[in-house]
């Protein structure tokens, strides 16, 4: 992992902390390092050296590789998954917020039968644990774009976690990111944050980061275009049908990687707004 995506990460692990636990939220670290770009007194708060802030705002101008436009005041992101999932409208799964509080949420499952063909061809969605975290990592459309969901386990709060995750654990478990038959369950969820960026950052002028978050699932059409990714591979491993459940019923950390950089970070709660 480069210096550029260990201070980014830190940087937005500081930036969570800061706007605290109270409800489901999401950002652009990036975005909010440009903000802070002109001063120094923020860049030295975050430790961001001149360099990296050069090579941040290059990365910027090239779009992090990404076909989204955004800015501070008032930008969104729609993530697209590589691969099919199944949306359950009819039924809900019992989610498990801060103190207490039970929610019925909708939710999104595993296709198990493209589960275990993507097995079969070491594709497909991915799985870390350690001892605070049990990571997903979820392929997007787009090159080296992932979605990645990082569920405390059950005796650590989403508070205790993110005090414990750092760049060097998050890197730890990327490398240990292997393919699972994973049978997941996941809260489908749409964030909108405003955020006040001159307290955050100690800007002279107030202004505020408004940033919308959702994802779907590849249409019809981009499957038949990417039909390769669904061939069949000369050498094939005999696939372990062993099912990793993976349920996100309770408050999780989550962000947009593009590698090691993370484009968005945020945190939910069982609500869609903060």
């Amino acid at each position: 992992m480069d210096m550029l995506s260990v201070t980014t990460i830190t940087f937005g692990l500081r930036v969570l902390q800061g706007l605290g636990f109270s409800g489901s939220l999401v950002f652009s670290p990036i975005l909010l390092l440009l903000a802070a770009n002109n001063q120094k007194s923020a860049r030295k708060t975050f430790n961001f050296s001149d360099r990296q802030m050069t090579r941040l705002v290059e990365n910027s101008q090239r779009g992090f590789e990404t076909e989204h436009d955004m800015n501070l005041i008032n930008s969104s992101y729609t993530a697209t998954w590589r691969y099919p999932y199944m949306k359950h409208h009819q039924h809900s799964m019992k989610f498990h917020a801060e103190h207490g509080k039970t929610k019925y949420l909708n939710y999104v499952s595993a296709n198990t039968t493209l589960s275990e063909r993507l097995v079969s061809n070491d594709l497909g969605f991915r799985v870390a644990q350690d001892d605070v975290f049990t990571i997903l990592k979820i392929p997007l459309f787009g090159r080296y774009l992932r979605f990645v969901i990082f569920l405390p386990n059950p005796d650590h709060t989403l508070e205790e976690s993110i005090k414990k995750l750092s760049a060097s654990r998050i890197l730890n478990l990327f490398n240990e990111l292997t393919v699972f038959n994973v049978h997941f369950k996941i809260p489908y969820f749409q964030i909108s944050s405003v955020i006040d960026t001159s307290n955050l950052l100690g800007l002279p002028t107030s202004k505020f980061h408004k940033f919308r978050f959702n994802w779907k699932k590849p249409s019809e059409d981009y499957l038949r275009e990417e039909n390769d990714i669904f061939n069949e591979s000369f050498i094939k491993r005999q696939p372990d049908r062993t099912p990793f459940y993976f349920t996100a019923n309770r408050p999780f950390y989550y962000a947009i990687f593009n590698n090691t950089l993370p484009l968005i970070m945020g945190i939910f709660t069982g609500t869609n707004s903060s």
